[in-house]
């Protein structure tokens, strides 16, 4: 799906509010302060590729602000943002990062948040949704108010790959975007865990090495139902006890995240909607190997069952 919109042929005193209902339409309810009311224009360019919803936005300068009443989504999302012009100034959680055209930031749409440039500007923006970035990387959020190189290395292939889906987005289906689309999230998320500035921080110390060799392995091995802590303890050459320790200070334990991981890759496999495929090949393949429990699992975390999640898509 490719939508259009342009101030372009509508009269300067019908722009401001037109464009108040286009960013509501293309993400959610902001507050938009503009800097020129009189001079204003702006251009939005919107693909839908799976789940992962891409925009590419030009206008003259604006500031977007997301109050604590605007928040209702019964689903939250991540926002990954590229200028691609001039910088960008945007501030949630008493913090504040201004990211520059050659990098691309982390957002979340459920907190309020102020996001503004002063010049015309021209931006990428793409919208996750949470639980389909948390089944790649775990704890995303600890990549918030970061900038991220996309000049270069992982960064430039995941930019690279973004604007090669948006190019060929008419010329491939439904099911191409859904595979496309994981793809992307795969690409996204080695460009963060690989950034250099990330690794030469200083949150790049033995932990965060374990952590992510930890990630690596559940990963490659997700669909093993004899995944366990003591497996991936002695395939990370550290103890079990350690293994606890490293989510320790996280909201979930082992097991649990490892859990969730499934429910959630079973969940995508389920909305990707290929009916083709049984619900039980769907469990089996995430390693679950009873599926009486995996229905179970399934309709505590998302309050329905698999099967009626897949007849509601």
């Amino acid at each position: 799906m490719h939508n259009r919109y342009s101030t372009h042929l509508l009269p300067q005193r019908e722009r401001q509010d037109y464009w108040r209902e286009v960013i509501e339409n293309a993400y959610f309810p902001l507050q938009l302060d503009f800097r020129n009311p009189s001079e204003f224009h702006g251009h939005l360019s919107q693909w839908q590729m799976g789940r992962v919803g891409i925009s590419r936005m030009e206008s003259s300068a604006t500031c977007f602000k997301r109050v604590k009443q605007q928040i209702d989504e019964s689903e939250p999302y991540f926002l990954i943002t590229v200028p691609a012009q001039d910088q960008v100034r945007f501030s949630q959680a008493n913090r504040t990062i201004v990211c520059n055209p050659g990098a691309f930031i982390l957002e979340r749409s459920d907190l309020p948040y102020e996001f503004s440039y002063s010049k015309d500007n021209a931006l990428w923006v793409v919208r996750v949704p949470v639980s389909l970035l948390q089944t790649r990387i775990r704890q995303p959020e600890r990549f918030l108010y970061m900038e991220f190189d996309k000049s270069k290395g992982m960064g430039n292939v995941f930019f690279s790959f973004l604007r090669t889906m948006v190019q060929q987005a008419s010329y491939t289906n439904e099911v191409a975007h859904d595979i496309l689309s994981s793809q992307l999230i795969d690409l996204l998320a080695h460009s963060m865990e690989n950034d250099d500035r990330v690794l030469m921080s200083n949150e790049a110390n033995l932990r965060n090495v374990h952590l992510r060799n930890i990630e690596a392995f559940v990963r490659d091995n997700i669909q093993r139902s004899e995944l366990s802590p003591d497996m991936i303890a002695v395939a990370c050459n550290i103890s079990t006890r350690y293994l606890h320790k490293l989510f320790k200070d996280s909201d979930q334990t082992v097991g649990q995240w490892i859990k969730e991981l499934r429910l959630q890759s079973a969940l995508n496999d389920i909305r990707a909607g290929n009916r083709h495929t049984t619900l039980a090949e769907i469990a089996y393949r995430w390693g679950f190997n009873d599926q009486a429990h995996f229905c179970r699992l399934f309709k505590s975390r998302f309050g329905c069952t698999a099967r009626e999640m897949r007849e509601a898509k």
